[in-house]
């Protein structure tokens, strides 16, 4: 019986959208994240005295914290996204999977 609905689902055309969306939008965040983190790891490690500098005049928190701080919202604003983005396209999908196969 588990055999049976495993098939059903996987010849199911919603499906194949829903692995075709997950997909895509994967890649869209792993690429976004690559280039936010080795942009900054790259940074980092040929020219650490760009992070060194402060602000400006006067100023004590320095270019490396305020980065870095931008590097973890960044994070946080595309965890937001895909939560929001699974919840409005993907769940639904997955509900009218189930829903045809039981």
């Amino acid at each position: 019986m588990q055999d049976t609905i495993v098939e059903k689902v996987l010849k199911h055309p919603k499906y194949a959208e829903l692995v075709q969306r997950r997909t895509r939008v994967s890649m869209v965040f792993f690429t976004i994240a690559l280039v936010i983190y080795s942009g900054f790891i790259l940074t980092l490690a040929y020219m650490p005295d760009v992070f060194a500098q402060p602000l400006g005049e006067g100023w004590t928190m320095s270019v490396g914290v305020l980065t870095g701080i931008l590097v973890i919202f960044s994070a946080v604003i595309m965890i937001s996204l895909y939560v929001y983005l699974s919840n409005k396209i993907f769940d639904p999908l997955l509900e009218a999977i189930v829903r045809d196969v039981e």
